[in-house]
């Protein structure tokens, strides 16, 4: 079979702008689905090869230490690179996988669902017999037919719990072997991820995050707005912006791990620009180490509380200078924060200095001062109201923060502050 050829035709087909034109509603969905199969069908030729690719260790031969990094090498995203090489690798092992899925019926993420299901069942009980293993397989090849990937998963975790003996010496809910946690930054740009964790390891989660997730009133007296997991991921967040405080943190590649954006010429300055009237600047703002870009309000606000490095590039990446490191916010200035903020200074929430950032009141892109006058401490969640929600702050009279709801005019006291007036005898 040649595929180059196949796949210069197909090339040629979807190219062709009068292609769908003489097909009615009915041929067209009938094609769409015969379309759907064949990428089915492709799929499954890909683990096939990517299995081989494998086994022959073509990669190392290529020069690239794997059989994903060669798929990258040719375009192909590292999550679905994985998934080939996880699929290629199992089916064959599983050669009824292989088999069932050769007519196009299912896709190429309903077989690694059921290869991940299988990966699955296999830990948790190693001693599985094979007619065990074979029903488990013919069970999730029916649930494939019929339902989503993400019900095989389901599907896979239920069989996993039936078959676990009862006389294990360690029980799967305590068994840290069995722990997974996967997550990966989506098309969206946006982080997905799971966890599966022993009882021990669940604990400890538990008791770090609820107590930093209780609802916070919003400062008129109404209730917090945002759903438990809404709190929950924000509680994730100060737990790591407490560990990249640690100066004790371990290290990697003798670098202690920090949260990396990188800013070029042009970027910069747009990040510098943005706000001026009539400035015509990119929109794109800095890029993060591993989620991808951000836009200028995310980069402003990341660069509030931070350790700086100065690194501008040309527009090839290339190192034009390199500044010394410093920490924006120093220590000295930081503790009058605590004395004059008590923690964060959005009106109603007091969340402890230790889990507040000190923002810039004019930015500091915009050449604010990092002095007491031009900061102020907030928490991670309402920090994001200033910077994406339209809040406002500034220091009053009586050199305390002052905050402006969107849309309004009337100043709200600090959470520190008892009085009502912006005076500066005001109690």
């Amino acid at each position: 079979m040649n595929f180059r050829g196949l796949f210069e035709h197909l090339s040629t087909m979807a190219a062709d702008p009068l292609l769908l034109a003489p097909l009615d509603d009915l041929a067209l969905s009938e094609e769409t689905v015969y379309a759907l199969r064949a990428k089915n069908v492709l799929d499954q030729l890909l683990f096939r090869f990517t299995g081989d690719l494998d086994k022959r260790g073509v990669a190392k031969t290529s020069g690239v230490d794997s059989t994903a990094e060669l798929l990258q090498s040719a375009g192909v995203p590292p999550a679905v690179a994985g998934r080939y090489v996880r699929v290629g690798r199992a089916l064959g092992s599983i050669p009824s996988v292989a088999t069932y899925a050769i007519d196009g019926t299912l896709s190429g993420e309903h077989m690694d669902a059921i290869v991940k299901g299988l990966g699955h069942i296999d830990r948790r009980d190693p001693d599985l017999s094979e007619s065990d293993r074979a029903d488990c397989v013919r069970g999730l090849l029916t649930e494939a037919r019929v339902s989503t990937p993400a019900a095989v998963s389901r599907r896979a975790h239920e069989m996993a719990i039936a078959l676990s003996p009862a006389d294990k010496e360690i029980p799967d809910a305590e068994n840290d072997d069995l722990n997974e946690v996967s997550f990966g930054t989506g098309d969206d740009g946006r982080t997905h991820g799971t966890l599966d964790l022993d009882k021990t390891l669940g604990e400890k989660l538990s008791a770090a995050l609820r107590p930093l997730a209780k609802p916070v009133p919003e400062p008129d007296g109404s209730p917090d707005p945002r759903s438990t997991p809404q709190r929950l991921s924000e509680a994730l967040g100060k737990i790591l912006d407490v560990f990249f405080a640690h100066q004790d943190r371990p290290t990697e590649g003798g670098v202690k791990p920090r949260v990396t954006m990188t800013v070029s010429a042009e970027q910069l300055l747009a990040f510098q620009m943005n706000g001026i009237p009539g400035a015509k600047v990119p929109t794109a703002a800095a890029t993060f180490e591993w989620t991808g870009p951000v836009s200028l309000p995310t980069a402003q606000m990341t660069v509030c509380d931070s350790v700086i490095t100065k690194i501008l590039l040309d527009n090839n990446a290339v190192p034009l200078e390199v500044g010394r490191e410093f920490r924006t916010v120093t220590p000295a200035i930081r503790k009058a924060l605590t004395v004059r903020d008590r923690g964060c200074a959005f009106p109603g929430c007091g969340c402890p200095a230790g889990w507040t950032d000190a923002h810039h009141i004019k930015f500091w892109s915009h050449g604010g001062e990092t002095s007491l006058t031009n900061t102020v401490l907030l928490c991670r969640r309402h920090h994001n109201y200033i910077h994406h929600k339209g809040w406002t702050v500034f220091i009053g009279h009586d050199g305390h923060p002052w905050f402006i709801a969107p849309g309004k005019t009337e100043p709200i006291r600090s959470h520190a502050r008892r009085t009502m007036t912006n005076e500066p005898l005001a109690a």
